[in-house]
């Protein structure tokens, strides 16, 4: 039992320094950044992106804005991966009760923000953007952007499942 109660806290803090992140990144870097692009979205906003859209975005993109990508959002987008993968597998570990397969799923997803990260800091940094950098950081963003919605609808399938189980049980306790 003392494990369950470590592995709630830990559930708990992971989903609290989660939600901070995301809300600094939506709420602050990210506006800051398109702002500074004149009001194009960040490559981690768009569900995929062609090399023309990348040129695009990179072409519009202030020194500032470039800056703010680089030194605050990005560095902090490095740290997200980690806090939502830690949280939603400890989630799906504690909702489903075993170790169960579907843990991978968050760790997968962690890896493809992070090799999307990686890619928009070579684009970036770069002198001259190449088309087999964008299709790589595309296709890690729009596979991101799948598996995230994944994670969500697991989590809250298993959510309900837990109600469900816990209805039952109540309502057989009263019969």
């Amino acid at each position: 039992m003392k494990s369950r109660k470590g592995l709630i806290t830990a559930v708990i803090i992971c989903g609290v320094l989660t939600a901070v992140i995301c809300g600094v990144m939506n709420l602050y870097l990210i506006p800051a950044v398109e702002s500074e692009a004149g009001g194009l979205r960040c490559f981690d906003m768009r569900l995929g992106y062609s090399f023309e859209d990348a040129s695009e975005f990179l072409r519009c993109l202030s020194a500032e804005g470039r800056g703010i990508y680089l030194s605050k959002q990005l560095p902090l987008d490095f740290v997200y991966p980690l806090s939502y993968g830690c949280f939603f597998t400890m989630l799906i570990y504690l909702l489903s009760g075993k170790k169960s397969p579907l843990c991978a799923l968050p760790v997968l997803l962690a890896l493809l923000d992070y090799t999307e990260n990686i890619c928009v800091i070579n684009m970036l940094k770069g002198e001259s953007l190449s088309a087999s950098l964008v299709r790589i950081s595309s296709a890690a963003t729009v596979c991101k952007t799948l598996l995230m919605y994944l994670c969500f609808a697991i989590i809250i399938a298993l959510i309900l499942r837990k109600i469900i189980l816990f209805a039952k049980r109540n309502k057989g306790a009263d019969n």
